[in-house]
């Protein structure tokens, strides 16, 4: 969200909007890469970590690297970011943090420590094979136990390149292992490899300082090669694996929530996939590649009207509850074995990207869901300088929802212009009663809706809250007949 609330003599303010812990990205004026400045907590007065890192190649794995090269040659802003962890931002909402310059900044430890091909910090030790470049080791110092089987036929984000027509595999042979970035907020190491249909692949394995999880990014140059499946492997251990996945809203167990003998080569996920052992868990997300397996690397299934070749194994029987023995994941990130419908030949240059963690108990007690959401929602930063004057504070959160299962989906103007529609689901299964609260929106009536916003029925609402009753995984609809109010004015 933007706001005109900069009251600083000196400096350039950044209101960071969302509700989300993360690496947040800031482009700074180009003055301010040059010259020595804190980052400041306008709440806390708090000098924060913070590092700027330079894109220093156009085949970076990173978001629009090659267009922000070629605009850094002339812009060059571009090729300069501010990187810094926001926390506790409030609920659809911002806060905001001042650039000062200083004649030297402050400066901050950090627990990474990076070598030739291992990457660590307070939370994660990891290895990486020193010939392929792949992840053949990740211990987590917090549960005290390896989170990769090594007797997997694959390492961890190891590129898989699968012949269509004969099910032969192809992997990097011989990578090239570099230090990426050092600061007081994260390190990485970069990978460069190649492999059969991919004369270029980038990788970045990332560490934070002070989040207790692990970025992948891949980029990978896909030439004219034909009747390819393309795969990142994630071979997760995990004794008695039970896998969860977020669907279409829902969340859907494997095998156990689908109709027996239907397709268990690969489902799609919308923000994260769980394995756990009800005890220790392991929660995957993904951006871009939203199809994924589960257990190993199947045959995969396409309809006889849609494939191309007749890949091997085609015919074989699907899994039944409790089949999947192994925790692994596999990314289904390409495939052009097609005669209908999708390209048979898929030259590109795409980016995946992937984050990871740990953590204790289920899906539940792990908070698989907030972690998949706020790393495919990222916080908004924005860039202010100046002096200016507004009536915004430094931190302010415009609707807040008291029960942690219930995540917001809308908040918009009534199609027939007559209130504001809020549109909630319940995520964890559960009956829940939840309140909305709405800061500077006095509620002069408030109904439950269909989904094509005809009221059913009124609910008890206050002067800045409704009330509503929510069924497990339901999706509700709330009509609010409101006053805006001035937010100097707002209790």
């Amino acid at each position: 969200m933007r706001s005109t609330h900069v009251q600083h003599r000196n400096g350039t303010s950044v209101f960071v909007a969302g509700s989300a812990i993360g690496r947040d990205i800031i482009n700074p004026p180009l003055d301010f890469v040059e010259k020595p400045f804190d980052l400041i907590d306008t709440e806390t007065k708090e000098r924060l970590p913070h590092q700027i890192v330079e894109l220093g190649s156009p085949k970076a794995p990173v978001p629009y690297a090659a267009s922000r090269y070629a605009l850094g040659q002339f812009e060059c802003a571009e090729l300069f970011e501010v990187v810094f962890i926001a926390e506790d931002v409030p609920a659809m909402g911002y806060k905001t943090y001042r650039l000062m310059p200083e004649e030297k900044a402050t400066s901050f430890e950090s627990s990474i420590v990076i070598r030739e091909s291992s990457l660590e910090n307070r939370y994660f030790k990891i290895a990486l094979n020193p010939q392929t470049g792949s992840i053949e080791s990740i211990y987590d110092k917090e549960l005290s136990r390896e989170i990769i089987d090594k007797d997997a036929p694959h390492k961890l984000n190891q590129l898989i390149v699968r012949w269509a027509k004969t099910g032969k595999e192809e992997s990097p042979q011989k990578a090239t292992i570099r230090k990426g970035e050092n600061g007081p907020v994260y390190g990485s190491l970069i990978v460069s490899s190649q492999s059969t249909g991919c004369p270029q692949v980038m990788q970045e394995i990332i560490l934070y300082d002070k989040i207790k999880r692990i970025d992948i990014t891949n980029r990978i140059l896909r030439d004219c090669t034909p009747l390819l499946e393309i795969y990142f492997a994630f071979p997760f251990l995990m004794n008695n694996p039970h896998f969860q996945f977020e669907g279409s809203n829902s969340v859907i167990e494997p095998l156990k929530d689908q109709f027996p003998g239907s397709n268990s080569d690969y489902y799609t996920m919308q923000h994260w996939a769980d394995v756990s052992d009800k005890k220790v868990g392991i929660t995957l997300s993904s951006i871009e590649a939203p199809i994924i397996e589960f257990g190993g690397l199947w045959p995969g299934y396409v309809s006889y009207a849609h494939h191309g070749v007749t890949p091997p194994g085609f015919g074989h029987k699907f899994k039944k509850s409790g089949e999947f023995s192994r925790g692994y994941m596999y990314s289904y990130v390409m495939n052009n074995n097609f005669r209908t419908n999708f390209e048979n030949v898929q030259v590109t240059d795409t980016l995946f990207c992937y984050s990871l963690t740990t953590h204790k108990g289920d899906w539940r007690e792990g908070q698989a869901r907030d972690f998949g959401w706020a790393f495919q929602n990222p916080l908004i930063p924005v860039c202010t300088n100046g002096k200016k004057e507004g009536t915004l504070k430094k931190s302010i959160s415009f609707c807040q929802i008291d029960r942690a299962n219930v995540l917001l989906l809308t908040l918009k103007k009534a199609e027939d212009e007559n209130g504001i529609v809020i549109r909630l689901i319940e995520t964890e299964g559960k009956d829940t009663v939840a309140t909305v609260r709405l800061p500077f929106i006095s509620i002069t009536q408030a109904y439950q809706t269909n989904l094509v916003e005809e009221n059913w029925r009124s609910l008890s609402a206050q002067k800045h809250a409704v009330v509503v009753a929510m069924k497990a995984f339901s999706i509700t609809t709330i009509r609010v007949q409101e006053k805006i109010q001035l937010i100097k004015d707002a209790s």
